[in-house]
């Protein structure tokens, strides 16, 4: 049977902040705690140069900035339920935001009932099958679980916690999101163009046979149907929701994958445009371009090339992106690309100094 892939142009706005303030919070020492450190750290280990990266993560820091600056949370409270625990990559935060959306409410209800309702939280905080508490009816058989299933004195205190005042927890935190996304939009700009660009990127390298995400995410068993939805604080991967079905798609996963590939094989980009400049008339030629557009008899005449040596030269130019075409009639009028010209002078600049 065929799964069911929907793919959204939009952004969830709550997993939005969850993934926000779970970066802020991430354990271990060579963490990256803001969009800030997540951008040194490409730059570093993929060499790629400030210039690249800073005017698609600008707008993003700063909407993380603005989040986190004006959140009116105690730190304890945020650290509570969006550190991730257990040697886990999920924060208490997910399971009980899922419980959120569903509605369920524990208070009032018999032992049995409430520990069966609890399961599905408990296990996405445990991060284990979602059956693998079907068997446990009460808080001793949830004790026993915990004893044997490895977890630290943090987590089986969570859990106890939870199995008590469930519904306490979770009107906490459904407050906190309520003021984070609304920050959030407060501060968000307009990413309707990146969101379709992720979408189209995503139907494209996804398709309809998803079988080699799920295989690079350790999917052993996939859904029968899954949306796709874009991501901002999630930029530069893709991030897995196994309870809920969803898979974030970064919105500068295409991008980023680019300047990777580009960045590490950098000097033979570099060479291939040196070589494109490196003869007297083609830079002439980029020379006389700088006054206008021009066909390519305008450009022989000026020159004094033959029609087949300027037709040569204008090949070299536009593959590299130098120079850009446009039809008139029946004739090929060129024309400057200076953002090009300026993207290799720094990317020279950024391999040589």
């Amino acid at each position: 049977m065929a799964m069911h892939i929907q793919f959204f142009d939009r952004i969830c706005p709550e997993a939005e902040c969850i993934f926000l303030l779970e970066r802020r919070f991430l354990p271990g020492a060579d963490a990256q705690h803001n969009i800030e450190q997540v951008r040194k750290y490409l730059s570093d280990k993929y060499n790629i140069p400030a210039f690249e990266l800073e005017p698609l993560l600008q707008p993003l820091q700063e909407v993380e900035n603005y989040v986190n600056s004006n959140l009116s949370v105690s730190e304890e409270r945020l650290r509570f339920f969006f550190t991730a625990r257990n040697g886990g990559l999920l924060s208490l935060a997910w399971p009980l935001y899922y419980a959120l959306k569903s509605g369920v409410r524990y208070g009032g209800l018999p032992e049995a009932e409430r520990m069966a309702a609890m399961g599905p939280t408990l296990c996405g905080l445990l991060d284990i099958p979602g059956d693998a508490l079907d068997q446990v009816s009460d808080l001793n058989g949830l004790m026993q679980f915990l004893l044997h299933n490895g977890c630290t004195e943090d987590v089986k205190w969570i859990c106890t916690a939870l199995y008590y005042a469930a519904d306490d927890y979770l009107e906490e935190l459904d407050v906190i999101l309520r003021k984070a996304t609304g920050l959030f939009l407060e501060h968000l700009p307009d990413v309707t163009k990146l969101c379709r660009q992720a979408k189209t990127f995503a139907q494209r390298r996804i398709g309809d046979d998803p079988s080699r995400i799920f295989s690079n995410l350790n999917v052993t068993a996939p859904p029968e149907s899954i949306d796709i939805y874009p991501c901002l604080m999630g930029f530069h991967g893709l991030r897995w929701d196994f309870t809920d079905a969803r898979l974030y798609f970064g919105i500068y996963y295409e991008a980023l994958t680019d300047l990777i590939q580009r960045y590490s094989d950098q000097s033979a980009s570099l060479v291939s445009r040196l070589k494109s400049m490196g003869d007297k008339n083609r830079l002439e030629i980029l020379k006389f371009l700088k006054n206008g557009d021009c066909n390519g008899q305008d450009i022989a005449e000026r020159l004094s090339l033959a029609p087949a040596t300027v037709s040569h030269h204008m090949n070299l130019l536009t593959n590299e992106g130098f120079v850009t075409t446009t039809k008139r009639g029946t004739s090929t009028y060129y024309t400057l690309n200076p953002g090009a010209l300026r993207r290799f002078l720094q990317e020279l600049e950024h391999c040589l100094l």
